[in-house]
């Protein structure tokens, strides 16, 4: 049996209109608007047609609200999905990034007041009755007071019960909000079959969870890391770039092997800034950058440091390089890179790795500065390691690998 879609979302958004002035705004008209670069995207916070088993879309966009002081909104319609057992024949939801928490947290506020008062539901009634005039598809109109939804702090829900064509129908207004985006998730059961408010409750939680993953900050820029890798010198982490201006930064220094892998962290290395010591020589090091704001967390690294030198001894400024095909019956030649330290000699240990230039290994014997493939390196890629020394000590650095040795 079909039934006719009833616009929920329009009563809502008339409902919104009279709490804030009795201007009644039709979202359909809004200007349709895609955000501006470094907000977040709404589109991103709604739900999906596989979240309803596939239900067909009916309306999705963006706009611009001009009663609620919102940077971007987005919608999305779906008509006849399911969510798990509950047969929804029409469900609206919305994601409205508002300018700043404070403004979201009023608004949310102020709305689960409004819809507390009979006034409020009244008018609500009436905007059905308009849309569906009673006696005829729709009868029978009841408005709940707003129960809590469970989904956040102020987050409510609001149970509308009616007939249409002559069958109960249950349907469900749920409102909440996550920092400063406020959510709506409308829907409408099945006549004849219930509509819970723990399906709202879960629901909701979706939505909420796109949310607070959008608003979560993110890494635009990797953090960095200034100072030479000399034990005795003092190392310096720059944060980097991040998105949802993030207000807590947590250092952790990491100790990794030659090619900047195998990383694992330094105990107690948790400041801005780190002193080398003589047990990082001959290794490379990073920071990782771990970041929270209001919504979330995230973390990102630096790139690694070149290969750590005792005091006085070698620096390596640009790693090995490796020239020639690798392929059998062609020669390898290792270029040393630069240094600093005034090396006065090099040593070279060919390395055979996996098809990705990882899980490298000394190939026994290969300690020229050239190196012929042999059948065994087929399949693999090659990498150099160059061991320069003067006076003071010795430090190595790892070349990247070829290609895969054919």
């Amino acid at each position: 049996m079909h039934v006719p879609r009833v616009s929920a979302a329009v009563a809502v958004v008339i409902g919104i209109a009279v709490l804030l002035g009795g201007v009644t705004v039709n979202a359909s008209a809004a200007i349709s608007v895609r955000p501006p670069p470094g907000v977040p995207d709404p589109e991103q916070m709604v739900l999906a047609r596989a979240d309803l088993g596939g239900a067909r879309v009916t309306l999705q966009r963006y706009y611009t609200d001009p009663d609620f002081p919102s940077v971007i909104s987005y919608e999305r319609e779906f008509e006849a999905g399911r969510f798990g057992p509950t047969a929804i024949s029409y469900l609206y939801n919305e994601a409205e990034v508002g300018t700043s928490v404070t403004t979201t947290t009023r608004f949310l506020a102020n709305l689960r007041s409004s819809f507390g008062t009979k006034q409020f539901r009244a008018f609500l009634a009436e905007s059905f009755a308009t849309e569906l005039p009673a006696g005829r598809l729709l009868s029978n109109l009841q408005i709940g007071r707003p129960r809590s939804l469970g989904v956040g702090p102020g987050s409510f829900d609001v149970p509308l019960t009616m007939r249409i064509l002559g069958l109960r129908t249950e349907m469900h207004i749920a409102v909440f909000k996550v920092e400063r985006v406020l959510g709506y998730v409308t829907a409408m059961g099945e006549p004849g079959r219930r509509l819970a408010l723990s399906t709202m409750t879960r629901l909701a939680k979706i939505v909420a969870g796109r949310m607070a993953a959008e608003l979560a900050p993110r890494n635009i820029a990797p953090p960095s890391i200034s100072g030479a890798p000399v034990v005795g010198q003092l190392l310096t982490a720059a944060t980097g770039t991040w998105t949802q201006s993030p207000s807590i930064f947590t250092y952790q220094w990491q100790r990794c092997d030659v090619a900047g892998a195998n990383c694992a962290s330094i105990a107690g290395a948790a400041a801005e800034s780190y002193a080398i010591t003589a047990i990082d020589v001959g290794t490379t090091l990073r920071v990782k950058l771990s970041v929270r704001n209001a919504a979330g967390t995230a973390s990102a690294v630096s790139a690694p440091t070149s290969v750590v030198a005792a005091a006085g001894a070698p620096t390596n400024t640009s790693p090995p390089t490796v020239s020639g095909a690798p392929q059998l019956g062609h020669d390898l030649t290792a270029g040393t890179g630069s240094w600093d330290g005034a090396p006065t000699s090099f040593a070279f240990q060919w390395q055979r790795c996996d098809a990705g230039g990882a899980s490298c290994a000394d190939i026994v014997g290969a300690t020229s500065g050239t190196y012929a493939p042999v059948a065994a390196d087929v399949g693999s890629t090659i990498r150099v390691v160059v061991t320069a020394t003067n006076g003071s000590g010795s430090v190595s650095a790892a070349s990247e690998a070829t290609a895969v040795v054919t």
